[in-house]
């Protein structure tokens, strides 16, 4: 399980904990707008908590294996930090916190500062000796992590001695029996990853942070007020109640840590704490002294802590409650205890993790420093990113841990260039909106004009008495007048009610075959039909089809043959046609038969004659 995650519901992509991280755990790639946690990179240090403000990242949540613990039938024990007394300023006495922690379900509650009391005499043995070798303390899990994955080249510099917790763990169970199961209560989130590495004697079971305590006891409504004193199970520690403190080891082994002639420097808080690391991988040729780093400004202001005291208060209540547990501290009791465990097993081993990447390509380098706009001495930086110098920042992105958006003066100019290339893109949009509102203009006023023209062609074509009817090559209407319509039959009167012009309908569906097989014909052919008299039901329709546009558009005129003027008309039409067609036979019938034919031929176009002015009339 992820030591710290983020959740993407709630993270804001601020990329504060990006720029927290010190050991640039958390990526950021293009494209990805939730930064991700590097598990194997973290060193559990909690600064990204610190940083959010959205309450978007978490710590690996402990408190449903400790419930699980506590339904079980074995015996478990709680071994609780000396910085509960900076945890709890609430609680007027620290025995009533021992019974809360007892009335969780735990059997056996006892403090960490006995531990201490025997890790600080290790250190003090180790300090001792002085044979030219120089340490650092091993107490904080993220230093020693730190150390691990980033300057594995000073494992060999760890202290090779056992946290206080796991010496206390050792302790509780050569007192309470080996089959004790241990849940460490403390301020540390790396501690919940450093117990995976404990067994044995030294084995942790889980870890619960001073916040998961508080939430578990308001989920089990334990209150100071409802509940009597506890004490601590024995062993009790001495001088190890200072421990929260980070000179407190020191203290409780009396070890030398004065400024003129002491063994030991003090370096803690998470600046000050990593470059402490790298001093003594530079210089400790020349500084010749040991090292007792934390990463916070010791325990008492580690990231497990609930309440937001400042340091100088905590440490005031770490010191008091020393006090007040010195103040009747059976000593010698405490000494028989501490020659009882004197042989325990100091010894710890620690892990090559080197989480180190490739140095990146020069080249590279330099074209990520030309993109930022900095100059490559190695040495400029604001620091606003999270790296010391713009060159670390080039680097983490040449090695993909991190993008460009987080430079604060980057993206202010990349913002100030968009901005820019914005308007300017904007400008050159309006004029082209204004272009299109003209072009608009002048297409509406286009249309409008064939809408014109459309209506008063389709007026015109109204006003004609025979029917006219357009169709494109699928043989769909595009334009009818009323008398195409009104041949057509009642039942093609309520189509046009609904479809105006009978527009877009398939005139297959309007007509006989042997009308629309006339359409077709001149479609394929190109062809012109004249007057080509098509019988419909009762009716008889002479029908004219011509080609608009070869292929693709046919018009066609269409006559009701029964009504009274298209029929005079056709009479005088054909008695004109027949006289033309066989004049030169009437004139040889007028030889041969001589005045009969002249007197046939007179008559009728006397016929012809009476019907043009009766037509006239």
């Amino acid at each position: 399980m992820a030591l710290i995650s983020i959740d993407p519901k709630n993270c804001t992509n601020c990329l504060a904990c990006v720029r927290a991280c010190p050991v640039h755990a958390i990526q950021t790639s293009v494209g990805n707008d939730i930064p991700t946690v590097v598990d194997a990179r973290c060193i559990g240090c909690g600064s990204c908590l610190g940083a959010c403000r959205y309450d978007a990242i978490s710590y690996w949540d402990s408190t449903g294996e400790v419930k699980e613990l506590m339904k079980s039938e074995e015996n478990v024990a709680a071994i609780v930090d000396p910085s509960i007394s900076g945890e709890f300023p609430d609680i007027t006495d620290y025995r009533k916190f021992v019974e809360m922690i007892r009335s969780l379900g735990f059997k056996y509650v006892n403090e960490v500062s006995f531990g201490v009391d025997l890790v600080a005499k290790a250190y003090k043995m180790l300090f001792d000796e002085k044979k030219g070798k120089y340490y650092i303390t091993a107490n904080c899990p993220a230093i020693v992590y730190y150390i691990e994955k980033y300057f594995p080249s000073l494992i060999g510099n760890i202290a090779p001695i056992i946290t206080p917790v796991m010496a206390t763990a050792n302790v509780v169970r050569e007192t309470y029996g080996e089959d004790v199961r241990i849940v460490y209560i403390g301020p540390c989130i790396a501690a919940k990853r450093e117990i995976l590495r404990s067994d044995g004697v030294t084995k942790i079971d889980s870890v619960l942070t001073f916040r998961e305590l508080r939430k578990l006891f308001s989920e089990k409504n334990i209150h100071e007020s409802h509940l009597e004193f506890s004490d601590f199970n024995p062993p009790i520690g001495k001088l190890g109640s200072l421990y929260p403190a980070s000179e407190g080891i020191l203290e409780a082994g009396g070890i030398n840590h004065a400024i003129t002639d002491g063994d030991v420097i003090i370096a803690e808080g998470a600046e000050t704490s990593l470059n402490a690391v790298l001093s003594f991988d530079q210089n400790i040729d020349q500084i010749r002294k040991n090292f007792n780093v934390f990463y916070d400004e010791g325990c008492v202001m580690g990231p497990g802590m609930a309440t937001t005291a400042d340091k100088q208060l905590r440490i005031a209540l770490v010191t008091e409650y020393a006090k007040k547990r010195l103040k009747d501290f059976d000593v010698e009791k405490w000494e028989v205890e501490m020659a009882k465990h004197a042989k325990m097993n100091m010894k710890r081993v620690f892990k090559d993790d080197d989480q180190r990447l490739q140095e990146p390509d020069q080249a590279k380098l330099e074209e990520i420093m030309n993109l930022l706009g900095q100059a490559d001495d190695g040495f400029t930086g604001c620091g606003g990113c999270g790296f010391k110098t713009c060159k670390d920042f080039a680097r983490a992105i040449a090695q993909g841990l991190t993008k460009t958006d987080i430079c604060y003066d980057f993206s202010l100019r990349s913002k100030n260039k968009y901005i820019n290339t914005l308007r300017e893109s904007n400008k050159k949009s309006q004029e082209e909106v204004n272009a299109y509102k003209e072009e608009l203009k002048k297409i509406k006023s286009e249309y409008d004009l064939a809408t014109d023209k459309l209506e008063t062609s389709r007026e015109i074509m109204n006003q004609i008495p025979s029917g006219v009817v357009i169709v494109d090559e699928r043989l769909k209407v595009t334009s009818s007048n009323r008398s195409f319509i009104e041949l057509l039959g009642d039942d093609i009167k309520e189509i046009d009610d609904i479809i105006p012009g009978l527009r877009g309908a398939d005139l297959k569906t309007l007509v006989p075959v042997q009308f629309y097989k006339l359409f077709q014909n001149t479609l394929e052919t190109g062809e012109n039909i004249i007057s080509r008299d098509v019988e419909i039901e009762e009716s008889l329709l002479n029908v004219s089809v011509f080609s608009i546009k070869k292929n693709k558009v046919v018009g066609a005129i269409v006559r009701d043959m029964f009504s009274p003027e298209v029929r005079n008309e056709q009479i005088i039409q054909r008695i004109t046609e027949v006289v033309d067609q066989n004049l030169g036979m009437v004139q040889q019938i007028g030889y041969l038969l001589g005045e009969g034919a002249s007197k046939t031929e007179a008559m009728l176009n006397s016929i012809i004659q009476l019907h043009k002015t009766k037509k006239q009339k």
